[in-house]
Formats: structure tokens, C-alpha cells, sequence
């Protein structure tokens, strides 16, 4: 097999430098398992960037140790890339002997080809449908694909067939024209064609160092050429590229109806490869790798109104992605990584991205503090060398909209009011917090120390009347359960009281010992949503570590806020296991694992817990080291706080350091804020008996603001 060094042979000083640069780009490739393994084959793929005829061969070389071949523009094989290209297996666009090469090569299974047949690069990815035929779009001018790859495909299994049952008149001559025995004989295997597609996220623009690279090799650099640089070096640098590799397909069913009737060649090829071509085309490009871009453009350009609601906007965004998820489409697996933070009113990365792109190209405009979209900006398609430089996300537009199903859900999400989107979301959202629980219950259910499911579960105490909801979160290792005397206090006092359960909890300690302390937050994140989408006022409350996550949610900004009680929030811990003996366990696991003895490793301490009805039994020291994570980032955000608050300390807390209170209290930056001392010796003063002062201390903070 050959090396994959040896495609690098020939090439020196910067443009080595380039194509490592270019060659450890960030590819997933996905389908392997569709690529066959004895057969001769045929890629064919969509065409974006000339990379491509680099990265994608590459990547498939890797995969099959097969070179694949790639018809490329006779100016490249002049240019630093040429030996390269040449080593790869590319062949120029103006060898006389191209197609007999190309037909030969999948005779013998001496190469792979890939083929693109939209013959350019579709650098406004502009693709229409004109009489059931795909059409690239340039500059206003429609051009059907090309059918090459088809003809390729089939010609090399019609020879083979013909070669097979002796139909060849003379074989030196075919041996010849197709170059066979060249490297080796006639394989028996059919050719198989494998569409592909590429898609890539977060494309961007932008000067880089493989652009100031380029620039100090090619002292005349063309406009042109300066655009593919730029555009190329940044989604080498900046984008995930995604090869999704289809289910092959059997050229030889293709041509079985026609070859038993023993149409001739010519007649069958021009029978079928239209229809073969825009077939396989229709397939990649419904195979797109949908992204986050993809969906906020999308939603953008349909939005029903010229001045954009950015929650309502995101609330789209959102029930977009959740809807395609369902459907049989390819996502890429980060579309919906932390998406709660994008409804959950905090900064949101990959919206505040895209967003300030849109800004930058004046698709987006602000005006005193509102925002208004600029579709005839959106819609301008500018020229085919400068769209993607001038206008990047009407390039990502044409893309997904090929896409009938995303267009048709996105189309029907916008034409719903306000409400109706809001109460869609707020359902959503209540089912996937109860079936996440339903799920983890099912996994644990055959565990002894699996808890009663009624105390697992988050609740909600309605009062019709009252339009004011308070948010109560459990602590560390507990359940809803724990906050649901206070809740019902609550209640009586005409409030709606919310209880979430966080991630990890209500079911067995397993479950907690395999979740990060974002996903607690996350779970908080859900709970203010659904508050919001309910409420127009709301408190958030938290117990222990619960009251963590209620002074960390202060980043949170929305109007439904009215202020955070935290009691006995842990920010510096009294237990001595989690001061002396967990980083000491934590030594000892680090030894033993590094002595791949792992059976002595010890991954729990057992818990006397106050209620062990509710709490679990045993502290996973994975679960202890994201709590100390967790207070570690609360500690770091006490002087962005700003908001109403009230803190409440158990005086002798065996668990929480008093001075944890003080801390807080003395770091964040809110006008409006009170401590207040209970005197108790226990760490859980939310239920039992001596709970009335408790209670009217926090019922006279939220009837006061």
C-alpha cells in the first residue's frame, strides 16, 4: 500500500508548509462503511472550493489506500500544486486521452476517479431545477450538470460485460485504447458510483496567514485568485469540513434491462445518463451536512416581518432544529450542542457569530437598539468570483434551500404568530424535560437504590391567579423533592412555585457520577425558559448547589426577572471528605490508573445524608470534582451580579461554611440586597418544623420587590 507521505514527494518550502496546512484541515468524513471494498469506483461530488480536488482524494486515499483521480484545470498542474496533483492521480482538462484513461482505470481498478458534474466551482452554490434537471446558476446563466461521470461509469461496465462474454472483436486494440495491463488486468467486479457530498460550517472571510503566504509566493496575484485564497484558507483554518459518503450504487442494475435487450452502447448511454446524473444529483444535495448557519439564514431570509424580535427570532431558530432532527436528514453533530442557551437568554456563541456577520455585511441593521433585516442585501447575489467575499450568507442560503423539507418547516414555523410559536416551544420543552427523566429512569430501573419515581420528578404548583412563578432548585445529590414543602408554602401564598429536576438526580448515584456541572445548569436553563414563556414575573430560588446555579442563571437577561434567594448556597464546604480525603482518593486513582491497575481505584465515598429518603448514598468523586468546578466558576461571577437578592445562612451549617454568605454578599455588585443568619444547626432548614422564619423572610422579599 502506499504511503501517504509518498503524495507529498516533489513539493518543498512553503507549499509543503500549505499543504500540510491544507491536508490537516478539520474533515470529518462520515459513511466509510458506504465505500466498497473489491470494486472499481466512481465518486461523484458537489463542487465549492478547488481544494477540493486536493482534500476529498486525500481523504478517500487515506480511507482505501487507493489513489483517486481527479480531473482538474490544466493552469493548476502550472502552479506550485501541480506535482502534487499529479501524484494524487489528477489528470488536466486538456489530455487528449483523458476519458480512455479515466473508462480504463475503472476497467482494471487501477484508480479511483472522482468526478464533479457541475464542471465549476459553484461559488454561489446557486442550484435550480429546471424540467426535473439540475442547473447551476453563474452570473444569471443556467448550466445543466454534466453527465461524465455517468458516462464514465456506465461505459467501464458495458466494456467490462462486453469484455466478459467475448464480445470485444479485438482485444489488443481495447487493451490499447483503454490503456489496460498498464498497471493490471481487467477486474470482474462492477463498477460501483458513490455520490458524495461536502458540505462545511462557519465559512468565513477574512485575511490569515495562508493568505499573506500566498501573496508572498505569487507576486501578480489576480482578483480572482485572491478570492479563492481567501475564501480557501479560511475554511481550512476556521471550518469543520464534513465528506458524507452515500450508499453506493450498482451500475450494472442500471443497465440491466437495457444490456438484456441488447440495446447497443452508444444507445444505452444516451438512454440513461441524464436521467442516471440528476438522479445521483439529487441525492447529494439532499445530503447536505445541515449547520447552525444554515438555519438562522434561512429562518432570516422568511422571516415574515422587516424588524426583528431576536428572542422571537431565536424561539424559530430553535423549533427549526428540534423539528429536522426528526426528520431523515444529515445534521452536523454540533447543530445542537448547548442549544438551551440559545432561548435561555445568555449569550449564545455560534448566534452571536453568525448575527455579527450579518451586522458586518449590513444584512442586519441597528437602529436604537432595534434590529431590522435588509433582505434586498440578503437576496443580492453579486457577481460569481465576488459573492462570497461580498455576501457569504446568501451563498449558505442558496445551499439549504435546495433542502424542500427544512424550507417547507421553516416556511410553516413562520407563518405561526408570536403565541402560537411560544406555547409550541413551552410544550416542547415541558416533554423533553419529562422524558429525559422517563429515560433515565428506565436505564436505572433494574438498580436496588433506584429512588420512588414521584420524588425524581420535577413538579409544578399552578395558581390561575397569579401571573408571578418562583423557580426552586434542589441541591447537590437531592431530588425536587427536597424543595417541595417550600414550594407548597409557596403556593399558599397565591404563587406558582416550579420545581426542576437537575440532570444526574432523583435516580441512582451512577446517574450523577456521569454528568458535568453544565448540565445541571442546563437543566436551570430549561426551568427559566419554561418559567418565562409562562410567567411575567420571575424569582429564582436555590438550595446549597442549587444556589449556585440561581446566582450563576444572574447572567441570564430577560424581562421576566425579578430577583435570586439563594440559602445555604455552597461556596465553601465544611465536609472534611470533600477538603482532605477526595483530593487525597484523587491522588490514589491517579496512581493506580497510571499503573493500569484500575481495580483499586476508588470511585465513591459513602453519605450519612439528613434525608436519605431523598439523597443518595454515596458521592461519586467525579460528580464532587464538577461541584467543586461549579463553585469555582460562581465564585468568578459574584461581581457581575446585579440583580435583587436575597441570602439566607444557616448559622451552624455542617455541610456549608457560614462565611460562604458573607463572601457573596460582600463581592456582587446588587443595590438591592440582604443577609440574613437563621439560627440552625442544620444544612437542610428548607422542610421540617423550624421552618416559619425561613419561609416569611423569602415571601417578604418577593411581596416586597
Amino acid at each position: 500500500m502506499m504511503k501517504k507521505s509518498d503524495l507529498l514527494i516533489n513539493t518543498n518550502g512553503y507549499v509543503l508548509s500549505l499543504l500540510e496546512k491544507v491536508l490537516d484541515a478539520n474533515i470529518e468524513v462520515k459513511g466509510r462503511e458506504n465505500i466498497p471494498k473489491n470494486n472499481p469506483r466512481i465518486f461523484i461530488a458537489n463542487h465549492f472550493t478547488r481544494t477540493e480536488a486536493m482534500l476529498v482524494p486525500y481523504s478517500l486515499f487515506n480511507i482505501t489506500g487507493k489513489k483517486v483521480g481527479v480531473i482538474a484545470d490544466e493552469s493548476l498542474f502550472k502552479s506550485y500544486f501541480g506535482s502534487f496533483l499529479e501524484n494524487l492521480g489528477a489528470m488536466s482538462t486538456t489530455n487528449p486521452n483523458r476519458n480512455n484513461h479515466i473508462i480504463g482505470d475503472l476497467i482494471t481498478s487501477c484508480k479511483d476517479w472522482m468526478i464533479f458534474p457541475e464542471g465549476r466551482m459553484v461559488k454561489a452554490k446557486d442550484i435550480t431545477k429546471i424540467d426535473n434537471n439540475f442547473c447551476v446558476k453563474i452570473d444569471n446563466v443556467c448550466q445543466r450538470v454534466y453527465t461524465g461521470a455517468s458516462f464514465f461509469a456506465l461505459s467501464s461496465q458495458i466494456l467490462r460485460q462486453n469484455y466478459f462474454n467475448h464480445k470485444i472483436k479485438d482485444s489488443k486494440k481495447f487493451q490499447r485504447k483503454y490503456f489496460v495491463n498498464e498497471c493490471s488486468d481487467i477486474k470482474k467486479e462492477e463498477t460501483m458510483i458513490v455520490p458524495i457530498n461536502i458540505s462545511y460550517s462557519k465559512l468565513r472571510t477574512g485575511r490569515n496567514f495562508l493568505l499573506d503566504m500566498a501573496e508572498k509566493l505569487v507576486s501578480q496575484m489576480g482578483d480572482n485568485f485572491k478570492e479563492e485564497i481567501e475564501i480557501e484558507s479560511n475554511i481550512i483554518l476556521n471550518s469543520k469540513i464534513t465528506i458524507q459518503i452515500l450508499k453506493p450504487i450498482s451500475t450494472k442494475d442500471i443497465l440491466k434491462e437495457y444490456y438484456e435487450k441488447q440495446v447497443n452502447q452508444k444507445t444505452i448511454i444516451d438512454s440513461l445518463r441524464y436521467q442516471v446524473t440528476h438522479e445521483l444529483m439529487n441525492k447529494i444535495y439532499e445530503s447536505l451536512t445541515i449547520n447552525f448557519d444554515h438555519i438562522f439564514i434561512l429562518v432570516l431570509s422568511l422571516y415574515p416581518k422587516e424588524q426583528l424580535d431576536l428572542n422571537h427570532f431565536k424561539r424559530l431558530i430553535y423549533l427549526t432544529i428540534e423539528k429536522i432532527k426528526k426528520e431523515i436528514l444529515y445534521l452536523d453533530e454540533e447543530i445542537d450542542k448547548d442549544l438551551i442557551y440559545l432561548i435561555s437568554y445568555e449569550k449564545y456563541k455560534k448566534f452571536e457569530e453568525v448575527l455579527e456577520l450579518a451586522i458586518k455585511d449590513n444584512i442586519i441593521k441597528i437602529q436604537n437598539d432595534l434590529y431590522f433585516i435588509e433582505k434586498k442585501i440578503l437576496l443580492n447575489s453579486h457577481t460569481h468570483h465576488t459573492i462570497r467575499l461580498k455576501n457569504i450568507l446568501k451563498v449558505i442560503l442558496n445551499e439549504i434551500q435546495i433542502n424542500e423539507k427544512v424550507t417547507n418547516i421553516v416556511k410553516t414555523l413562520c407563518n405561526k404568530k408570536n403565541d402560537e410559536i411560544d406555547l409550541e416551544l413551552l410544550l416542547l420543552l415541558i416533554e423533553e424535560e419529562k422524558q429525559e427523566f422517563e429515560q433515565d429512569y428506565k436505564i436505572a430501573s433494574n438498580n436496588k437504590d433506584l429512588k420512588a419515581k414521584d420524588i425524581g420528578q420535577a413538579f409544578h404548583l399552578f395558581n390561575k391567579d397569579s401571573n408571578t412563578c418562583v423557580i426552586t432548585i434542589h441541591g447537590f445529590s437531592s431530588t425536587p423533592k427536597e424543595v417541595e414543602q417550600l414550594a407548597k408554602f409557596l403556593n399558599t401564598k397565591d404563587l406558582n412555585a416550579y420545581a426542576p429536576r437537575l440532570a444526574g438526580h432523583g435516580t441512582i448515584p451512577e446517574d450523577l457520577k456521569n454528568t458535568l456541572w453544565q448540565d445541571w445548569y442546563k437543566s436551570v436553563s430549561r426551568a427559566i425558559t419554561i418559567a418565562s414563556l409562562q410567567y411575567e414575573k420571575v424569582y429564582v430560588l436555590g438550595f446549597s448547589t442549587g444556589g449556585l446555579l440561581a446566582l450563576l442563571s444572574t447572567k441570564k437577561c430577560f424581562v421576566e426577572f425579578q430577583g435570586i434567594i439563594c440559602i445555604n448556597a455552597a461556596l465553601h464546604l465544611n465536609d472534611i471528605r470533600i477538603k482532605t480525603l477526595l483530593p487525597a482518593l484523587s491522588f490514589w486513582n491517579d496512581i493506580v490508573k497510571a499503573f493500569n491497575e484500575d481495580e483499586y481505584a476508588k470511585e465513591y465515598v459513602e453519605n450519612i445524608a439528613e434525608n436519605p429518603e431523598i439523597n443518595y448514598d454515596k458521592f461519586y468523586i467525579d460528580a464532587i470534582e464538577q461541584l467543586n468546578i461549579l463553585m469555582h466558576k460562581t465564585k468568578k461571577n459574584l461581581e457581575k451580579i446585579k440583580s435583587p437578592i436575597l441570602i439566607i445562612q444557616s448559622k451552624d451549617d455542617p455541610v456549608v461554611n457560614p462565611s460562604s454568605a458573607y463572601e457573596i454578599y460582600e463581592k456582587i455588585q446588587s443595590e438591592n440586597k440582604t443577609i440574613k443568619i437563621i439560627d440552625s444547626s442544620k444544612h437542610v432548614i428548607i422542610k421540617g418544623k423550624k421552618t416559619k422564619e425561613l419561609y416569611n423572610l423569602i415571601y417578604k422579599f418577593i411581596n416586597k420587590n
